[in-house]
């Protein structure tokens, strides 16, 4: 029998069920007095706990840190993980006991991978550049439905108008958390080292920098290759015996806010760095399509910027791009 008890919790916006290996079934309240009822019953428990849960979009992280600066040892589950564990064990209903049931289950029969929470300064700087990326894709929506509309000549002057004010407040917005995100670096000797770095790189100013800052800062310490995956931006290959032979593609299973954060980068890159522009003209020469091409640049920068963070130098085309 283990030394731990494994505690699965299945975590929604306003409840947490629980259950472990002895542990009844039962339900708290996802707020700050549920919470801490919760982490003391489980500092409680005759053998020490093992808690298991999914990274639930926002809703899991204050439980994560509340056992983790209690001592117990916590992991956190990529959902997809679960969904696929789920259908291996012929998980045949879905509710939030069978849910918790099956995470208890996961950390059974997985390695166990204990979660460490970064500093709550970089989850509060990430938030901010996340909601940048959000407005963006507003103004972005707002600017084509703007291009759409006034392509003819009935359209009301009044939606316009709307459409361009929504517009501006929009981008005064992301200008305002941009600098704030900005001055938050200002103010802290690491992000402020990491923006150094990566505004030297070409195609990072200030908005893309911090986009790509936010993202990766709160990472626990990892290769360039596994920067690359959480990405998504590794090959997945689909080959089997004789009777699959796919094309290698994209796997697009990492981070899809570091994608779209790296990608309008290395489009500048390509036009306003000559090595850029000549590594993805090379690709182009050689059969690829022009957006593969700038999705391997996407992963030479990447490669770069772990090289500059790492060791705190500034971008230096010749040695991203020299020839293997």
């Amino acid at each position: 029998m283990s030394s731990h008890e494994i505690v699965g919790i299945d975590v929604a916006a306003r409840k947490l069920v629980v259950i472990g290996e002895r542990l009844a079934l039962a339900e708290y309240e996802n707020t700050a007095a549920g919470r801490g009822k919760l982490v003391k019953g489980l500092c409680r428990n005759q053998r020490p706990v093992r808690v298991v849960l999914e990274a639930t979009g926002i809703y899991f992280l204050d439980l994560a840190c509340e056992l983790a600066a209690a001592g117990i040892a916590v992991m956190v589950v990529n959902p997809k993980a679960t969904h696929h564990f789920a259908e291996a064990i012929l998980q045949r209903r879905k509710n939030d006991p069978v849910d918790a049931a099956m995470l208890r289950e996961y950390g059974r029969r997985m390695d166990f991978i204990s979660w460490q929470p970064p500093r709550h300064d970089l989850f509060g700087f990430r938030a901010l550049t996340r909601e940048v990326q959000a407005l963006s894709k507003t103004v972005a929506a707002a600017r084509n439905r703007l291009h759409a509309i006034t392509a003819t000549q009935l359209a009301p002057t009044t939606l316009i108008g709307a459409l361009e004010r929504q517009i501006a407040h929009n981008q005064a917005l992301i200008d305002e958390l941009v600098a704030a995100a900005v001055a938050q670096t200002e103010s802290d000797p690491e992000l402020a080292r990491l923006l150094a770095r990566t505004d030297s790189m070409p195609g990072f100013a200030a908005k893309a920098a911090v986009l790509v800052i936010g993202e990766l800062s709160v990472l626990p310490p990892m290769t360039a290759r596994q920067w690359v995956a959480q990405a998504g931006l590794d090959v997945r290959e689909e080959t089997s015996g004789t009777s699959l032979a796919r094309r290698p593609r994209l796997s697009k299973r990492g981070n899809k806010r570091l994608r779209e954060a790296l990608f309008y980068p290395a489009l500048t890159a390509a036009r306003c760095c000559p090595a850029a522009a000549a590594f993805v003209e090379r690709l182009v020469a050689h059969g690829k399509t022009r957006l593969q091409a700038i999705v391997a640049l996407m992963r030479k920068l990447l490669h770069g910027l772990h090289a500059m963070w790492r060791n705190d130098e500034d971008f230096d085309a010749e040695k991203l791009f020299a020839p293997a």
